[in-house]
């Protein structure tokens, strides 16, 4: 038997040996590949450059051509029961055409009882004096002709204001179509509408009305060819108790309008609100605000570097750069 002193021998002897050929008994194991070399992404700007140019702000809409001279027609000194509106829109009017009428009743029945007593009265004194009748009772007849004749001057004069006539030359642009024979009237009631159809001007009514100033040149265009036109009225203008319409519109006279223009004529109108020239000019997509800060992103050598802008006029597409960008630079859009 081993000693235990030999026990000991043999087992480290075994395992040396297993230390020495035990490794080949595991795969041998693989190299470690090195790491590939990642080339950066190339970033893709969308970009144009900063030009050199004019730029102009404007407000263009359309109007159309209407009288500048027109006016109400009312009964002033009385109302009552229309009887009838005797024009329509369009139609061309002379001064005294009778345009629409009160019912009177029997007040030409009384006109013409009045006319019978005047000349009852005036027959009554020429006899009387043809008789050589007394001073008074020649002054008696001679008052009752005055009193006749005053009553036939009041019931005229009601008659006349039962009458609506035109006071001026021109064509019916308004009437109140609401009104039927037998409504009742209001004195001072605006019921036709008379225009001068020679004094023409531009009416603009679009949603920016407030930038228009009296006195302002504003750009008219008629079948393409340009006219210089002045604001004569704007809402800021009209008093209070103005015409109601005129609040809502402003008024452009034309110069050297052309003769074939008349009421209805459509019209372009274009008004410069600021304009600038040989400046530089960027799209108003590259301008970027932040906390009132204002900047562009300007591409150089090959990097976005934000630059602070101090901008001018600016349009809806373009904006004028007072100082921070060249011409020539290059702008990134996106």
């Amino acid at each position: 038997m081993l000693s235990k002193k030999g026990l000991v021998s043999a087992t480290v002897f075994l395992l040396l040996i297993f230390l020495l050929t035990g490794c080949k008994l595991f795969p041998k194991e693989e190299s470690l590949l090195a790491p590939p070399v990642m080339e950066p992404v190339k970033v893709s700007y969308s970009t144009v450059k900063a030009k050199r140019g004019d730029i102009v702000k404007t407000i263009r809409g359309s109007g159309s051509f209407v009288s500048i001279d027109s006016k109400y027609m009312f009964f002033e000194a009385r109302g009552g029961r229309l009887k009838e509106i005797y024009v329509k829109h369009g139609d061309e009017v002379k001064k005294g055409d009778l345009l629409a009428e009160l019912y009177t009743d029997d007040l030409e029945t009384e006109i013409k009882r009045q006319e019978l007593n005047l000349r009852k009265a005036q027959i009554t004194y020429n006899q009387l004096k043809a008789n050589n009748a007394g001073k008074y009772d020649l002054e008696r007849a001679s008052i009752d002709i005055q009193l006749v004749r005053l009553g036939l001057e009041s019931l005229k004069k009601q008659k006349e204001e039962a009458e609506l006539r035109s006071d001026v030359d021109g064509v019916v642009t308004y009437v109140d179509t609401r009104l039927s024979p037998g409504d009742i009237v209001g004195a001072f009631q605006n019921l036709i509408r008379i225009a001068n159809p020679d004094a023409l001007y531009v009416v603009y009514n679009g949603s920016n009305l407030s930038n228009f100033t009296m006195g302002a040149e504003v750009e008219v265009t008629i079948d393409e060819k340009t006219y210089t036109g002045k604001v004569v009225s704007t809402p800021a203008n009209v008093p209070p108790d103005g015409d109601e319409n005129l609040k809502n519109l402003v008024g452009i006279e034309v110069e050297d309008l052309p003769e074939e223009v008349e009421m209805g004529t459509n019209a372009q109108i274009t008004l410069i609100l600021e304009q600038s020239y040989d400046t530089i000019i960027v799209p108003k997509q590259a301008v970027r605000n932040y906390m009132g800060r204002k900047y562009v992103n300007v591409l150089e050598n090959g990097l976005n570097n934000e630059r602070d802008v101090r901008i001018g006029v600016e349009t809806a597409t373009e904006v004028e750069i007072l100082e921070g960008i060249e011409e020539g630079e290059e702008i990134i859009l996106r």
